[in-house]
């Protein structure tokens, strides 16, 4: 009998202290009847789910108390641990982005890695690194090492992580194959498209693979609901010369999710053009798009959509706009006290110009969204200007730029005042004519949002004399800048504290004296985090007001850095200053400040 069912189970989770021989007692008197429970919730027509529930899967449906810890309930990763302890045998947390699905998928069959549940994951020095739910497989994992004729690792690893990416998987590489193969089309027949270098043509009958092919379909529902899934921003589809690149960033750093065949990627690249109304047939122009979808708990997401030829082919790049992310308190942003209530008394003002300053993924729109959605009411009429619209909301007015026919930011704004608003966003100020009419909004009563690209707050001044404004004009509509970055979160379930000399900061350019030491935070990397050390983003911000000393100083035309200084004296923070107090905080790690505050 195997071991993760039979009693002996039993003698080693109360020899690793994970239960007690009062709740064994228990579980043996009750777990007939838990059993019955269990098989009744069972999925029979699901192939995965056909093993009979064993022992361990018995003790987790009682949620017992892990004797000792009151918090933790004895679940199933706690007794794949213990169990992987007693028998010597390393614990693997199956992560899906740190797997080789070729390896995975094409060293056994799924019939095979479903019965026994087993799954290869990797490849190391020439050793085949492998999954195992039971502890006493040796049998099998003999029978794969004669097979494959390679020396194989074993890991102990959950069932339901295990089935998890079985069913991924096995589901994806299955519906990419059949896509490949479904009209013989392979690398090396046909046409092989490598875009704008080259055309290589054999002579061949095999036909296309289509959009409409279900495979296909089924593909790229697999990678919305897997960029979800995995807290992604962006999906990347890339071509190369020999395969379609798919990547995902999570929390501002991209990953490499799949390599597909080359064949297949022109099929999913017309699917999500058709799903987004672009042209399938327009290969040449660069084309945006959007889409929307559903995901779990009936929440609907917004993907939109941008694609552009590169040298292998076409590219596409979606960005998921998650409702929930892109509307937020405004106090869950990250200000500092101070900086909400400087920010609060803009948002709040009955007219004037309020300017946020960053380069592209550093979070303004979403500060610009959840400011809008936080000061929306009835009475209020609010018109917004977007190249292009990021994200539908029904309580806003939304105009999308189309350049193509004339539509852009100036353009509309010469005419918005007709439409009785009462605050106005601007997607972005980019040249003198839009510059003059947000001004003008301001002057004529109305409360203008608007995005500048400069390195801090106070550079906005120049930038709006860049762009050709009267200082004076300047001086009298606008009511502050904000520049903002993103830094990424400290992972919370890794977090540990460690010593670091002030000296050092000092020299790296931190608010610090120049002795002594420094307790900070920083996360060691764990499967939560898939080892970055990092989970999550927060904002970092520069408040700048135009007090009346500044706003003399501007229609002076002083310099910024003049600005600046008396910005700081009058209780201005930094962007520096304000990542060093989540540094402090706890929130972040001293690298990720100075990466998004270096000059």
């Amino acid at each position: 009998m195997q071991l993760l069912n039979s009693e002996a189970l039993f003698d080693i989770l109360i020899d690793q202290k994970v239960l007690t021989a009062k709740q064994r007692q228990f579980i043996t008197l009750e777990k007939g009847k838990q059993r019955q429970k269990l098989l009744r919730s069972v999925d029979r027509g699901s192939e995965v789910d056909k093993n009979y529930p064993d022992m361990v899967e018995i003790i987790t449906a009682f949620n017992l108390k892990i004797p000792g810890n009151d918090d933790r309930i004895l679940d199933e990763e706690t007794i794949m641990r213990a169990v992987a302890r007693e028998k010597k045998l390393p614990f693997k947390k199956l992560d899906p982005l740190e797997l080789d699905m070729d390896v995975a998928t094409k060293t056994i069959p799924r019939n095979f890695a479903i019965r026994q549940l087993i799954l290869p994951f990797g490849m190391e020095n020439g050793i085949l690194e492998v999954v195992v739910y039971h502890p006493d497989c040796q049998a099998v994992l003999s029978d794969i090492e004669q097979a494959n004729q390679v020396k194989i690792k074993p890991y102990l690893a959950t069932k339901s992580d295990i089935k998890r990416i079985i069913s991924e998987f096995f589901g994806f590489q299955k519906s990419i194959s059949a896509a490949e193969g479904l009209f013989g089309i392979s690398a090396g027949s046909g046409a092989i498209d490598i875009g704008n270098l080259e055309r290589y043509v054999k002579i061949s009958s095999s036909k296309e693979i289509t959009s409409s092919d279900q495979h296909i379909k089924t593909a790229v529902n697999h990678i919305f609901h897997y960029a979800l899934e995995q807290r992604a921003s962006d999906i990347h589809i890339e071509p190369k010369r020999d395969i379609c690149m798919v990547r995902f960033r999570i929390d501002g750093a991209l990953h490499t999710i799949y390599n597909l065949p080359k064949a297949v990627h022109s099929a999913i690249i017309s699917r999500i053009k058709f799903l987004s109304r672009l042209d399938i047939a327009e290969k040449r122009r660069p084309q945006d798009g959007r889409i929307k979808i559903g995901s779990k708990g009936d929440k609907d997401v917004e993907i939109r959509v941008s694609t552009i030829p590169v040298a292998f082919g076409e590219k596409v790049v979606m960005r998921i706009l998650d409702s929930s992310m892109m509307f937020q308190k405004i106090e869950n942003l990250g200000f500092s006290k101070r900086d909400m209530g400087v920010y609060n008394s803009f948002v709040h003002s009955p007219h004037g110009i309020i300017l946020v300053t960053g380069p592209t993924g550093s979070g303004k729109s979403t500060t610009l969204y959840s400011t809008l959605k936080e000061i929306a009411t009835p009475e209020r009429n609010i018109v917004t200007v977007e190249d292009p619209i990021e994200m539908v909301h029904e309580e806003f007015n939304q105009i999308a730029v189309q350049p193509l026919i004339d539509v852009t930011f100036s353009t509309i704004l010469r005419n918005i005042l007709r439409q009785d608003p009462d605050i106005i966003m601007i997607g972005e100020i980019r040249d003198h004519e839009t510059a003059n009419y947000a001004v003008q909004a301001a002057m004529t009563g109305h409360l203008v949002f608007s995005t500048l690209h400069t390195n801090d707050a106070v550079s906005s001044i120049a930038r709006l004399r860049d762009l050709g404004l009267q200082p004076f004009m300047i001086a009298s509509t606008l009511l502050g800048c904000m520049a903002q970055r993103l830094v990424r979160n400290i992972c919370l379930d890794c977090a540990e504290q460690f010593e670091m000399k002030n000296e050092d900061l000092f020299k790296m350019g931190f608010p610090v004296s120049n002795t002594g030491n420094v307790n900070l935070n920083r996360g060691k990397g764990c499967r939560e985090c898939r080892g970055t050390g990092y989970r999550g983003r927060c904002g970092v911000f520069e408040i700048f007001p135009l007090s009346s000393q500044i706003k003399k100083m501007v229609g002076d035309e002083a310099h910024t850095l003049e600005m600046s200084q008396v910005a700081i004296r009058e209780g201005m923070t930094t962007l520096r200053e304000d990542a060093w107090s989540k540094v402090k905080s706890g929130i972040t790690t001293y690298e990720e400040a100075l990466r998004v505050t270096s000059v």
